[in-house]
């Protein structure tokens, strides 16, 4: 049996609008409903980035809300002071992004009180690896001048970080020995990942289609790798910061993760910076200071900034 023409025309119509409404629907129950944004979209150079004048909310690992707003650079709006005096770029993932805590309770926030005349450019994104924070290194070192800081934030994730060439889904930079070296190639950003940024409705597919799908991974951790692949990203860093800038690093996990496996000590990423900073202890201190994710919380990111001011401030 044949359908009548104009019921097939209304069937035809309503095919076409179909994945419009789908789009609108998903688009407002995500922002409405679950109230949560997209935090990053695609970027050539680092494979992601945060996404720019974004307004949202959160929930963290300890079902708390928080809230992220971000600039037109993608980093989260802080109350700064005056333009003057000395900068400090700051080249971190997630817990230099401050995830899981209100922008007043992140770390740098709160050394502000106590580095008078500073100010803080935090390139922190969720997911970075130090490769990729060389990346954004390099679209900010041009800005900093002599007494200037750069401030490295290192931790365990770093070391799996990278080995991947995806993340999240994502394509990011990597770096690749030739010849001896390491060479730094580009992320392969496929149409499909760029589409994702644009349409709800084809990540939501994109997500279903990978389903359980492993992401580009070694099948086993190489610790050696890592920590050859690090210790060259800090030396660049440390080469191209401009003259008269210092440079100094954060890190955590050396103790627990690196000293146990491989019997390295807490200095061993220290030729690299002016100032090294050992957080194995800030943070031991108290349970309190982790979220059950392992970020920091309030409390840690205070802990690390009281930690962190007594060497910067020199």
């Amino acid at each position: 049996m044949r359908m009548p023409p104009h019921w097939l025309a209304l069937f035809l119509s309503g095919l076409a609008v179909l994945p419009f409404a789908a789009e609108l629907t998903l688009k407002l129950y995500t922002k409405y409903i679950r109230k949560r944004d997209r935090l990053l979209r695609s970027d050539t150079q680092t494979g992601w980035s945060n996404t720019p004048n974004l307004v949202t909310m959160q929930i963290n690992a300890a079902g708390e809300r928080w809230s992220i707003q971000t600039d037109q650079n993608g980093q989260r709006v802080i109350v700064q002071n005056p333009p003057t005096g000395q900068k400090i770029l700051i080249l971190g993932d997630s817990l230099s992004f401050g995830e899981g805590v209100n922008v007043e309770d992140r770390f740098d926030v709160k050394m502000l009180s106590s580095l008078h005349g500073t100010r803080i450019i935090n390139t922190g994104v969720m997911g970075y690896g130090t490769d990729q924070e060389y990346v954004a290194y390099r679209n900010w070192k041009h800005s900093l001048e002599p007494g200037d800081r750069v401030l490295i934030v290192l931790n365990p994730s770093d070391y799996f970080e990278v080995l991947r060439r995806r993340v999240f889904g994502r394509a990011k930079p990597y770096f690749e020995k030739v010849d001896g070296s390491f060479v730094l190639r580009p992320p392969s950003i496929s149409p499909l990942e760029r589409w994702c940024d644009r349409s709800f409705l084809v990540r939501a597919a994109a997500r279903f289609a990978v389903g359980s799908a492993k992401e580009s991974f070694p099948e086993k951790l190489d610790l050696h790798q890592s920590i050859d692949i690090i210790n060259f990203v800090l030396g660049r860093i440390r080469e191209e910061a401009p003259r008269g800038v210092r440079v100094a690093l954060a890190h955590q996990g050396t103790r627990d993760f690196l000293e146990p496996k491989l019997g390295l000590s807490s200095t061993i990423f220290c030729e690299f910076a002016d100032v090294c900073i050992d957080l194995d202890d800030v943070l031991a201190a108290d349970p309190a200071h982790l979220l059950p994710d392992g970020h920091w919380s309030a409390s840690g990111h205070a802990a690390v900034a009281r930690a962190l001011v007594k060497v910067l401030r020199d």
